[in-house]
């Protein structure tokens, strides 16, 4: 009789075993995505609402375009430090904001001048960079692309501010 009570034993510890293996290492993964944040999406959020707003330089009339030129004339590009490597333009920017706003984004235009100082090629970024408000923003190491290998100098000017 021991036997057989041994037997029913070993079995039914068989078989809590296999589901044991079966279950732990699903229960661990839930618990991981749990501890790294993944379920956030099934939690109700507060109710934060962003307003993206364009500031441009032509602005849409009215009080708006005063607000966009008055930004606009408070973000400035403070230096642009750039080289080109292999024919590609490669820009260390800093970027001062003056106003009272933090923004997302700016958009840049960059005048690559010959020697005479008349324009070879312009290019336009956007920097999609979190510019603080009363603050200054270094952006290191931006790509704009290719340039003619006669370009000897560069002018910027911010032309959009996104916040």
């Amino acid at each position: 009789m021991p036997r057989r009570r041994n037997a029913r034993l070993k079995k039914k510890i068989i078989t809590a075993v296999k589901w044991l293996s079966a279950i732990l290492p699903v229960v661990t993964f839930v618990y991981i995505l749990y501890y790294y944040h993944q379920f956030d999406f099934l939690f109700k959020q507060d109710g934060k609402v962003v307003k993206t707003v364009v500031l441009n330089e032509a602005g849409s009339g009215g009080q708006s375009q005063n607000v966009a030129t008055e930004v606009l004339k408070q973000v400035k590009v403070a230096s642009n430090e750039w080289h080109s490597v292999g024919g590609i333009a490669v820009h260390d920017v800093t970027i001062e904001n003056n106003s009272d706003q933090a923004l997302t984004g700016v958009e840049i235009e960059f005048k690559y001048l010959s020697e005479t100082q008349s324009v070879l090629t312009t290019k336009v970024i956007t920097i999609k960079s979190a510019l603080p408000a009363k603050k200054v923003t270094k952006v290191p190491e931006v790509s704009v692309g290719y340039i003619n290998r006669s370009v000897t100098g560069c002018d910027t000017r911010i032309i959009r501010a996104f916040y």
